[in-house]
């Protein structure tokens, strides 16, 4: 919306360049400008999803270290009050749909280097998810110490609300009497999984004002997407900050004395170089996590956005319409998991 267009006067306008050009000086910290704080603040959420973000180097070393020190994480996040569960993901290739990336594939496993590592942690507040990382900063700057050798970027870890979801409960086709209950509970949408699920996850960074257009429009191709062969579920997610202490955004102080050390040595006193609700990105960003039986299925799923006369416009008028960057679509595996977060949202 428009400054002058809200009717305000010239005071409060200088008011607000003022503290949009103090925002300016703490860019840099993600695809979209930082501000002071949100306008307004955000809707409540059934569960928020914080996103730890890296890259790692792809070799053996680094799947050994995940497999050493990423038990270990999951472990001790568990323990604080407010957890409800984690989902961690590496990459396996990209959606390179039409040729838009030519050098892109659905499977890129060993191509892929450095390797995105998404490591999903479900909350009931988001201030749960700030107070295990002031509370459990020690461990967590040891265990995370003991994984410098493959990290070759981040981490950075944004906090998101559900905006919607349609996530059933991970099951087997060996769960028969769940399958059962499903049934007489005339639940809608019942799914099982295959060792070969496929995480997407789709990047959009959404023009500002146009956020509740982009939303049902989103909402709108992903229900449309529901009946493809091998969808597994899907969730719409709204950035609203960035966790500094998850992301190692610590005072100059802290930030220093961290370079000291190998993890043996956390830092003294560290604190949050900003509050969480402070790094609420301008343009919006949002992400479509969904789920299907293989990538191959999930490419045939996204397709129906281009060849499907339906979903194309859809898709076009409710999502396309609104972009300023994306939509740029990532295929994962999930590596571990504790899925009661999906009960949170059903």
């Amino acid at each position: 919306m428009n400054t002058f267009d809200m009717g305000m006067n010239r005071r409060n306008f200088m008011k607000t360049a003022a503290m949009a050009a103090g925002a300016i000086g703490l860019s840099g910290l993600g695809v979209g400008a930082m501000r002071a704080g949100a306008a307004e603040p955000e809707p409540e959420s059934p569960i928020y999803l914080a996103l730890n973000m890296s890259k790692v180097a792809n070799n053996e070393e680094s799947f050994q270290l995940m497999h050493k020190v990423g038990p270990r994480v999951c472990i001790t996040t568990a323990t604080h009050p407010g957890f409800v569960g984690f989902q961690a993901n590496i990459q396996t290739g990209i959606l390179p749909l039409a040729g838009r990336f030519g050098g892109g594939k659905v499977h890129m496993e060993k191509e892929l280097n450095p390797l995105r590592n998404y490591q999903y942690t479900m909350w009931k507040r988001w201030q749960d998810h700030d107070e295990f990382h002031q509370q459990q900063f020690k461990r967590v700057f040891e265990l995370c110490g003991g994984c410098l050798s493959m990290v070759i970027e981040g981490p950075w870890e944004p906090v998101y609300r559900v905006v919607k979801a349609k996530m059933p409960p991970v099951r087997s086709m060996g769960q028969i009497t769940d399958l059962g209950k499903d049934m007489q509970e005339k639940k809608p949408f019942i799914r099982f999984v295959t060792p070969q699920r496929c995480v997407a996850i789709a990047e959009h960074t959404v023009r500002p004002g146009s956020e509740k257009a982009f939303e049902e429009g989103a909402i709108a191709t992903m229900e449309a997407l529901s009946d493809s062969t091998g969808f597994l579920g899907y969730m719409l997610l709204k950035q609203m900050g960035v966790c500094a202490l998850g992301s190692f955004m610590m005072d100059p102080k802290s930030m220093g004395q961290s370079l000291e050390t190998l993890g043996a040595n956390p830092p003294d006193d560290p604190k949050p170089l900003f509050k969480t609700p402070e790094a609420n990105p301008s343009p919006p960003e949002y992400l479509i996590h969904s789920e299907w039986d293989a990538a191959e299925l999930a490419q045939l799923g996204f397709a129906k956005v281009l060849v499907n006369t339906g979903i194309r416009k859809i898709h076009d008028d409710g999502v396309m319409a609104h972009l300023i960057r994306g939509p740029y679509i990532m295929f994962f595996q999930p590596m571990m998991e504790e899925p009661g977060w999906r009960a949170k949202l059903s």
